[in-house]
């Protein structure tokens, strides 16, 4: 099958010059063949063959499309079933926004929201806050994902433990009952397991199929999905060989601490045992890339590992691995040929990163650290010389997002928050992602976000965050796109419009100039998504 998409303005993805003096791509099959103006020598010797079906786009721009670079695929499936409290600005607008829910939903077993920041209530979240607004449980998670909020019917399902789970906090009163917060692996091992054992498989299923076509409308056609778990990745597995999975899915395998070097060996061992029969080479489209490992927690529910005590409580906060601990699991996966992903945020959780990586001496692998919102300067320019990927999520340095940051860690930490400039002056490969659903999926947010570093929710106000490391637009854009893919292996096959490169482009209406009015670039509309040579999302008919 070949098919000619001509008279398109053309972003290759692939030089400093936006759109390129060409028009067509010429693609057999899933491949591009050739890329370049319909009076070329090889587009006239292209449209010679009897089965070439053109394809006008009417002028418009086509980009690579994107990679989403770190993803939770299920988790923003489920998240768009919840109540969004992200506009809640008080305890009180939280306890009306959760009543309205309840009086909505009267047949609802349970009521779940999303996005409520730490920002919005006074001191930490206690179930007695929710009292008297509805009998059933009442889950809510934070913004970050980091964090759940319970009322005490909701307490009482769980069935907590006596104790605290590895790398988990259950909060506490003077008699030992739990209050109402959990974070960081108590959420992981105990909130998750406990809600997702209460869907069936179709509606998991279905939730994953509204994701990837929220993500094929949104420009993505590719993504690397983090903290996968066993029974996910059959989801994912069911979908792709039924050819559901319209997205091309890298998977890091969640690594948990336990305490156990036998069990944590073990968890490492059963991703690298898939990865065996699901990589690259053998399985391109669903594949298993590595592991993940959460070094530390989030900067707004003071769990994140920084250098200074928070100014609110005067902790200090260790990694949830020790360098020891840390080690072994490395070794373990970097020995068994997978990529590690490290969840690091504060910079003592990144100092930690960076050393357990450079104990390894495989730079060649691609490990890749996550996030990296505060890192010292000696680290940021370590990355480019261990080959790290530095994986950020630009909308997480939203001014608006982060009005907590200088009361709770400082104004001179909050000065390396960020860092994107120096990790890309260092030489390492930068990959953007959304970390959806923790923040918005659009890479159109990001990218305004990087180039800009005021809020995309007020794109004309002043107010930046560390506008000294901002990214060019064009620096942006690769690492939405070849950024990403380098970082998982897959710049051979997606990541720009090159000849040879499997034929995923994106369709683009209301492009305006994103280099002298970066809001415009928050009014794209993607009106065609092309995945292996075909749409797989369209509005041009």
């Amino acid at each position: 099958m070949r098919t000619l998409a001509k008279n398109a303005r053309i972003i290759t993805g692939e030089s400093p010059e936006l759109q390129q003096p060409l028009s067509c791509l010429a693609i057999r099959d899933n491949i591009i063949e050739y890329r370049g103006r319909l009076e070329d020598a090889a587009i006239i010797d292209f449209l010679r063959h009897d089965d070439v079906k053109q394809v006008d786009l009417g002028g418009r721009n086509i980009l690579p499309a994107f990679v989403d670079g770190h993803v939770h695929l299920l988790h923003f499936g489920i998240s768009l079933s919840k109540i969004d409290l992200g506009d809640c600005g008080s305890l009180d607008d939280i306890r009306q926004a959760i009543q309205m829910a309840a009086a909505g939903r009267p047949d609802a077993k349970r009521l779940l929201f999303h996005r409520w920041k730490q920002s919005a209530i006074p001191g930490k979240a206690t179930s007695s806050m929710l009292e008297g607004l509805d009998p059933r449980p009442i889950y809510i998670d934070a913004h970050d994902l980091h964090s759940a909020w319970c009322n005490g019917a909701a307490l009482d399902e769980l069935n907590l433990p006596s104790t605290n789970p590895p790398g988990g906090i259950i909060h506490r009163d003077e008699h030992g009952a739990p209050t109402g917060l959990l974070e960081e692996g108590a959420v992981v091992s105990l909130v998750w397991p406990f809600l997702a054992d209460l869907m069936s498989r179709a509606e998991k299923l279905d939730r994953i199929r509204e994701a990837v076509a929220i993500y094929n409308r949104a420009g993505y056609t590719t993504v690397i999905d983090m903290a996968v778990t066993q029974d996910y990745w059959e989801l994912l597995h069911e979908l792709h060989v039924a050819g559901e999975l319209k997205l091309r899915v890298a998977a890091h395998f969640l690594v948990l601490p336990t305490g156990d070097a036998e069990t944590e060996r073990a968890q490492v061992e059963h991703a690298s045992k898939l990865h065996q029969s699901y990589n690259l080479s053998t399985s391109p489209e669903l594949r298993v890339a590595g592991i993940k490992i959460i070094c530390d927690g989030v900067v707004d529910a003071c769990t994140a590992a920084v250098s200074k005590p928070y100014q609110t409580t005067g902790e200090t906060v260790q990694p949830f691995w020790t360098p020891e601990t840390l080690q072994r699991v490395l070794a373990v996966a970097d020995g068994s040929g997978l990529q590690c992903a490290l969840h690091a945020i504060g910079d003592e959780a990144v100092t930690l990163a960076v050393d357990g990586l450079e104990s390894l001496c495989t730079t060649g692998r691609r490990h890749r650290i996550e996030h990296l919102e505060l890192t010292k300067p000696e680290d940021a320019r370590r990355l480019g010389r261990l080959g790290i990927t530095a994986s950020v999520q630009p909308v997480h340095c939203d001014p608006e997002q982060n009005t907590l940051w200088p009361p709770l860690i400082g104004k001179d930490l909050y000065t390396r928050a960020f860092a994107y400039r120096e990790f890309l002056d260092a030489g390492a490969n930068l990959a953007i992602g959304t970390d959806a659903p923790t923040a918005p999926h659009q890479p159109w947010n990001n990218l305004f976000n990087a180039t800009t570093r005021r809020t995309y929710q007020r794109p004309h106000d002043k107010e930046t965050c560390n506008e000294h490391f901002k990214l060019d637009l064009v620096e942006a854009l690769a690492a939405s796109s070849m950024g990403s893919a380098y970082s998982c292996f897959a710049e051979n096959m997606v990541g720009s419009l090159a000849a040879g490169k499997r034929a995923d482009f994106i369709v683009l209406d209301g492009v305006g100039d994103w280099r002298h009015d970066p809001a415009s670039l928050l009014t794209c509309r993607v009106v065609g998504t092309w995945l292996d040579g075909r749409p797989v999302w369209s509005e041009l008919g």
